[in-house]
């Protein structure tokens, strides 16, 4: 929890310092050292972005609606969502699960009403208030039982481990959230939301023409 606050106060400080512009290399964004790159089997004809975000992360809440609204619009981007997980941080875990049962049931609509809740003290890392949340969002019985199965299930606790070693990877380097990471090869800097967007998309078009 201490490194999120950390990292959205870094992003607050530093948000000023980027001005609407062609995105630069060592201001907007920096290249990861080629050892983290990925060997690839065959051509892709998609892009990876990595979010490492936190449900807790203001900065995270305000650029939801438009990396989804860019991912939604742009084809050829494959959104990789992780929630942030340092050390054994419960609550983090807990968002973990919920992040990695969103992401399997295809459930993204569920990323806003999940970042109002918690921005208004609902705590649905309870079960119970869980499933309030859910059925307020338009799951019924059925859609909640199996989302809450697969909450609990042995594959989403095999994803937050995953998620907790790439939070922690210093390949990665994820000292702060929102950390968007694109092609597994560019590190996007912290900026005002509709920046990181930008950047991100410049980003993209910059690794599918060296495709």
């Amino acid at each position: 929890m201490k490194k999120i606050l950390l990292g959205c106060i870094s992003f607050l400080f530093m948000a000023a310092a980027f001005a609407s512009s062609a995105p630069q290399e060592g201001v907007d964004y920096a290249v990861i050292p080629q050892a983290i790159n990925k060997v690839k089997t065959k051509p892709s004809k998609t892009v990876n972005v990595k979010e490492f975000f936190s449900f807790t992360c203001i900065h995270c809440k305000d650029v939801e609606p438009l990396i989804e609204a860019f991912v939604s619009s742009r084809k050829g981007v494959e959104l990789e969502k992780i929630q942030a997980v340092w050390g054994d941080d419960l609550n983090m875990r807990s968002f973990a699960k919920l992040n990695a049962t969103i992401q399997i049931m295809k459930l993204n609509r569920l990323y806003i009403p999940a970042f109002d809740a918690v921005f208004s003290r609902q705590n649905i890392n309870d079960p119970e208030i869980l499933k309030t949340f859910l059925k307020s969002n338009g799951l019924n019985n059925d859609q909640i039982g199996k989302f809450m199965n697969m909450y609990n299930s042995f594959d989403v606790s095999i994803i937050v481990a995953k998620y907790k070693t790439m939070t922690e990877d210093p390949k990665y380097n994820i000292t702060g959230t929102p950390t968007f990471i694109v092609a597994d090869k560019y590190i996007v800097s912290p900026a005002l939301p509709a920046r990181l967007v930008e950047v991100v998309n410049a980003l993209v078009t910059k690794s599918t023409a060296n495709k």
